[in-house]
């Protein structure tokens, strides 16, 4: 039943990891972090780059030389230099000709223009926006434990952040249009190196790129698929299972953290998934995950057997010598 209990956990696992691979456009761990609650949310909320918007958000006026001319922007520094990043590197990358240059100059002052616009039409909602996040932050210090505070408080802060990411996400928006056009301005040869990504702007840019990510969310979602995918591959096999066991059971807390089934936290869980106090279903599975890494479950019908018998059992055996020594 150990071994049944292995591959179930498994096969959960397995299949979470898969799907998220065949899903990649749809997943994103953005939205499940955004959802903690309880004491532990605003560590989890931090996991998000620019949650709130207020880097990206963050209006000035800045001075652009065109033509032997000076012109001034309303932008937000953070796309600006997104955009330059990425027109930069399509010009190094693909050797543009003067001609491409000069084409992808002209097509982000277009779209400099286009954020200036952007920018100036929403200007006041912008800053009023900033002001009221603001004030939140200081009443959500000082407010009590009161039930209706919570639910107060969880509501103003959703509606925060729908009004950030309305903006934000038109910008972000923007920058994949003008992504494309610089795409558009290649010939075949230089398309046929592949395909340079879109910069991040610096909120949710790494230091290095990573196996070709460049962004922390786009890494957080990589570990998370791919970390789900061979825990369950060696679960499924029996495999290394007692670390796969525990980076299973160390998945389920962190989920339990953001979740935590205790009835004073607000939001409570919705009626339709039943009722649970201190232990539902994912502390459950954390307990099975635990219970297989704390018995021989990999080496029944696993491969952990192998495993044990070469690298394990040669250094448990007594030296030769040990077993001839004569005993007085």
């Amino acid at each position: 039943m150990l071994v049944v209990l292995r591959l179930s956990l498994g096969c959960h696992f397995l299949y979470e990891g898969i799907w998220k691979i065949r899903h990649a456009e749809e997943f994103s761990a953005k939205g499940f972090l955004l959802q903690a609650k309880g004491p532990m949310a605003p560590l989890f909320y931090r996991m998000v780059p620019d949650v709130d918007g207020r880097v990206r958000l963050r209006i000035e006026q800045r001075q652009f030389e065109e033509d032997g001319k000076k012109v001034v922007r309303f932008v937000s520094a953070c796309y600006v230099d997104s955009w330059q990043e990425t027109m930069e590197r399509f010009t190094s990358f693909y050797q543009m000709t003067a001609e491409q240059q000069a084409e992808a100059q002209k097509l982000l002052r277009q779209y400099l223009d286009l954020m200036d616009r952007f920018l100036r039409d929403n200007q006041k909602e912008i800053e009023g926006y900033l002001r009221s996040l603001e004030d939140f932050e200081a009443r959500a210090g000082a407010s009590g434990s009161a039930r209706f505070e919570e639910a107060r408080l969880w509501e103003q802060q959703r509606k925060l952040w729908a009004e950030a990411a309305h903006w934000t996400g038109q910008m972000d928006q923007m920058g994949q249009q003008f992504h494309l056009a610089l795409w558009k301005i290649l010939d075949a040869e230089q398309r046929a190196k592949g395909q340079v990504g879109l910069v991040p702007p610096p909120p949710d840019r790494l230091p290095v790129r990573l196996l070709g990510i460049q962004s922390w969310s786009g890494l957080l979602d990589k570990m998370v698929t791919y970390s789900l995918t061979a825990i369950g591959i060696c679960l499924m096999l029996g495999l290394c299972t007692r670390l796969a066991a525990f980076g299973g059971a160390a998945f389920m807390l962190m989920i339990l953290a953001t979740q935590p089934p205790w009835p004073t936290i607000y939001p409570p869980f919705p009626e339709v998934v039943g009722h649970s106090l201190l232990v539902d279903k994912n502390f459950v599975e954390m307990v099975a995950l635990l219970v297989v890494m704390t018995t021989g479950a990999g080496r029944w019908a696993g491969l952990d057997v192998f495993l044990r018998r070469w690298l394990v059992e040669p250094w448990q055996r007594p030296h030769p010598e040990v077993l001839t020594k004569p005993t007085s």
